[in-house]
């Protein structure tokens, strides 16, 4: 059979094109392939953009994000169409040929772009089949399969399954559908799930993702060609706000070093890629694992000859020193780290792993070993008050890294949602549960709250960089940040303006943008805050230390 995979395009104020890459996708061709099947990919996340207005749903957010900002703390510039336009989306559908087409879905705010996908089909050939997975389709099976433009699902691992639903498919045997675990599908108008009872325990068998059907030179970092690896799967922690069990499962599985040394290789002969960034859902879980595979990495390509990342984060719980230094000697230069909270009882609810060491000491090897630290802290979840985030903020802030300032969303078939939808805090409409829309509010929080604390770690990362590149000097209280920028207020150049904006920031509690006429004449003015946390954030912060984002270690 014929199948096209589409990863759809998206609508959002921001992309981080280098984590669009649709891996998942290339991994079902390889395995379609093996079946016998004739595979296409068609990735529709180009690099096209086309700013479209923001829906109704998300207008609240139009204060928010006053698109002509020039400061250097703006956040969004637009609202966008990213990626292929519907019209050439239906040309390379109509001429793909495809007997299936296979639709990723894999976050909910953008689950309507995949069924823009499927009614775009369908509008063209009702018969056809459409096969919808991703991890939103796992987290709600049954909310996908009530479009009618979507026929079958596929929940958890496609690799094993997909294949068996097409033999079905093309036997046209929908009763034994039923047979398949993992599946979803309506059977006399009714849906009916199989939850997925087994998952893939030997995952060197499944084979390497199907590269050569993607755009390689669209996934550069540092003008060198990226890809992602997927070195393990699944996640035994279980916390509150992530869905990663409801894809991957709960256990633990690991691919052995030899094998995925060996894809390393091939990615680096045949495609001439040198960046690798691990996709795992908890890549160190197994420390003395994580501890071969970067010593085979070393002895295969030598030090610090390929470059690594794990942008989708490490849990600092599994890491100490050595293995720091060996991720450092095997290409790694920066480490993302979940830092959540500084508040105990909010990592006990959200269940966060209990750490053998403290994240004081793992931030303090890795700067010992030389590597680069965004810790994330995790904003907006039920029960969190503002002054545990304004806490949170001001500890990362003396410490040498940057901060990932990550505003929760909803993720259905979570408990944290469950807990959301229970307490009536989830908003009404599904494109609304994402980041940048600040979807959660509290009696504790409000959504300009949680705009400003976003906005505030921006501040707070631009005076490290400053710090960086030895502007300031590190070390400086807020206090004294102050009076040494009242010093430099005198110099009357455009591009010191940053010092105006951050004292106009401390004096009147509030943030300001920066605006360009049509003259070119530069104008300043203030845009939506909260006072309630700058108050709470300068009363707190006010004689503690701001340290920059690396060492002199730091290569």
């Amino acid at each position: 059979m014929k199948i096209l995979l589409i990863q759809p395009p998206i609508h959002d104020f921001y992309r981080t094109s280098i984590r669009t890459q649709p891996i998942g996708l290339a991994y079902l061709a390889a395995s379609l392939r093996k079946h016998g099947h004739e595979v296409k990919i068609l990735d529709c996340q180009t690099e096209k953009r086309k700013s479209i207005p923001i829906p109704g749903e998300l207008s609240y957010l139009k204060d928010f994000y006053p698109f002509d900002d020039r400061s250097p703390f703006k956040l969004y510039s637009g609202y966008y169409h990213f990626g292929m336009e519907w019209e050439e989306i239906g040309q390379k559908i109509r001429g793909s040929k495809a007997d299936v087409f296979g639709i990723s879905s894999s976050f909910t705010p953008y689950h309507g772009e995949a069924l823009e996908i499927a009614r775009i089909i369908k509008r063209w050939d009702r018969k056809k089949a459409i096969v919808m997975g991703g991890a939103h389709v796992s987290c709600d099976p049954e909310g996908v399969l009530q479009s009618p433009f979507v026929d079958y699902v596929i929940l958890g691992e496609g690799e094993g399954r997909f294949p068996v639903l097409l033999e079905q498919i093309r036997k046209g045997k929908v009763e034994d559908i039923g047979k398949i675990d993992g599946i979803g599908y309506r059977i006399n108008g009714e849906i009916q799930i199989n939850p997925p009872q087994t998952f893939i325990k030997d995952l060197d068998s499944v084979p390497h993702p199907a590269r050569e059907l993607l755009d390689l030179d669209r996934y550069r970092m540092r003008r060198k060609r990226s890809t992602m690896i997927i070195t393990s799967r699944g996640c035994p922690h279980g916390c509150a706000y992530c869905s990663a069990h409801l894809v991957m499962g709960a256990s633990f599985r690991a691919r052995t070093p030899e094998a995925i040394v060996q894809e390393m290789a091939e990615c680096k002969d045949q495609y001439g890629i040198g960046m690798f960034d691990i996709e795992d859902d908890n890549f160190t879980f197994d420390q003395e694992r994580a501890k071969r595979l970067m010593n085979l990495i070393i002895e295969t390509f030598g030090e610090e000859k390929i470059e690594l990342s794990a942008m989708n984060g490490v849990s600092f719980a599994s890491l100490n020193g050595e293995l720091l230094g060996l991720m450092k000697r095997a290409g790694f230069k920066t480490i993302n780290l979940s830092c959540v909270s500084t508040d105990p009882a909010t990592k006990e609810r959200m269940g966060r792993p209990k750490a053998r060491t403290a994240f004081n000491e793992i931030l303090e090897e890795a700067e010992r070993v030389g590597l680069s630290v965004i810790a994330y802290a995790i904003l907006g979840m039920p029960d969190q008050t503002i002054e545990e985030m304004v806490d949170t903020l001001i500890y990362l802030m003396g410490k040498r890294g940057l901060i990932g300032p990550s505003v929760y969303y909803p993720t259905p078939g979570t408990p944290l949602f469950e807990r959301c939808k229970r307490d009536d805090l989830l908003p009404p409409h599904r494109c609304q549960w994402r980041s940048s829309a600040f979807p959660i509010e509290t009696k504790e929080f409000s959504r300009i709250d949680l705009l400003t604390l976003f906005r505030l770690s921006r501040v707070i990362n631009f005076i490290k960089g400053k710090m960086d590149g030895k502007e300031l000097e590190e070390g400086l209280t807020w206090k004294g940040l102050c009076r040494v920028l009242e010093k430099k207020v005198e110099v009357k150049d455009e591009a010191m303006i940053w010092v105006d904006l951050l004292l106009l920031f401390e004096s009147d509690r509030s943030f300001f943008g920066l605006r360009r006429d049509s003259g070119g004449r530069i104008s300043i003015s203030k845009v939506e805050s909260s006072r309630k946390v700058l108050d709470c954030f300068f009363e707190k912060a006010w004689q503690k230390l701001i340290l920059k984002s690396r060492s002199s270690v730091v290569s």
